[in-house]
């Protein structure tokens, strides 16, 4: 699936990408409001779902690995946020969806986890 059709799944704006970027296919997704859970993973999820709206969330994507970050249940998204997206060049998304339905709706739509410690 693109970052595009992930959008539309999701019915997400998208906050930063560039036409280009939107067009990158990802197949592994996380969701976690626990940046320290994203970085325990032994995978790199290619998308990261999350509630956490703050600078972590990019540091954390920048550090992982991470395509995307999609911000969930409509968080509001500061300015720095997005700009710090735009410097690590990290797509970055808003959905009004909750934690659940967002997760769901991409396992539903194909997505799978990246792999997870035991």
């Amino acid at each position: 699936m693109t970052l595009s059709a992930l959008a539309e799944a999701l019915s997400a704006k998208a906050l930063h990408g560039s036409e280009e970027e939107l067009q990158q296919e990802v197949v592994t997704v996380a969701a976690s409001d626990l940046m320290s859970d994203i970085l325990a993973r032994l995978g790199t999820p290619d998308v990261m779902l999350t509630g956490l709206a703050t600078l972590q969330v990019v540091r954390t994507s920048a550090v992982a690995g991470i395509k995307a970050a999609v911000i969930v249940r409509g968080k509001p998204v500061e300015e720095r946020l997005v700009e710090l997206a735009r410097e690590e060049d990290i797509v970055l998304m808003s959905t009004d969806l909750s934690l659940f339905e967002a997760s769901g709706r991409l396992y539903a739509a194909g997505m799978r986890s990246a792999a997870v410690r035991t």
